[in-house]
């Protein structure tokens, strides 16, 4: 599911209208113009929020380097979001053990292969593994989050990795070159 939804999202970035791996071309100069504006330093790097994708390093950001960072960007954000609603589930589990242990006599679970007392207990099991689950799922986000900032740093953005694919008898080998 993940990776149809990373796909999906790294697509909708490559044609959605507006959006683009490199900025636009300048205008032709067909008529004279005046001197250029003055360009600020905070105007020529490009907002904050480029940097998530651009990084620091100067040049043409390729598409490459935008369809891996925003799938990075977007696993981590479907990860979070599945890890809260996970988190929220437990929750529930947890009022549904509390709400059972009240509905229950006082020392219910003395005899521990009593059904009240397996029932409470798969309640509590369940609870504690959603809330495992959605602790983890908090922490991918968070290191894909990372993964992505490290990824938009490292990568420069004039430089695109090449792949080569070698098959021989016997053999196959894969090789990734680029400038990290």
């Amino acid at each position: 599911m993940l990776p149809r939804v990373a796909g999906a999202t790294a697509a909708l970035l490559l044609i959605a209208p507006g959006v683009r791996a490199e900025p636009p071309a300048a205008p032709t100069a067909s008529a004279p113009t005046a001197a250029p504006p003055a360009v600020s330093p905070s105007e020529s790097s490009g907002s904050f929020g480029d940097r998530f994708f651009r990084g620091t390093s100067p040049g043409e950001l390729p598409t490459e380097k935008l369809a891996l960072i925003a799938t990075l960007y977007v696993g981590a954000a479907t990860s979070v979001g599945v890890g809260v609603a996970t988190l929220f589930s437990a929750s529930s589990k947890h009022d549904d053990a509390e709400s059972f242990k009240h509905s229950q006599p006082r020392y219910f679970c003395d005899d521990l292969a009593s059904p009240a007392c397996a029932t409470y207990r798969r309640l509590l099991d369940e609870e504690r593994s959603r809330r495992e689950t959605g602790y983890v799922l908090l922490g991918l986000g968070g290191l894909l989050v990372l993964g992505g900032g490290i990824t938009a740093e490292l990568w420069h953005n004039d430089a695109v990795p090449a792949v080569a694919l070698s098959v021989g008898p016997g053999e196959l080998t894969l090789g990734v070159s680029g400038n990290f």
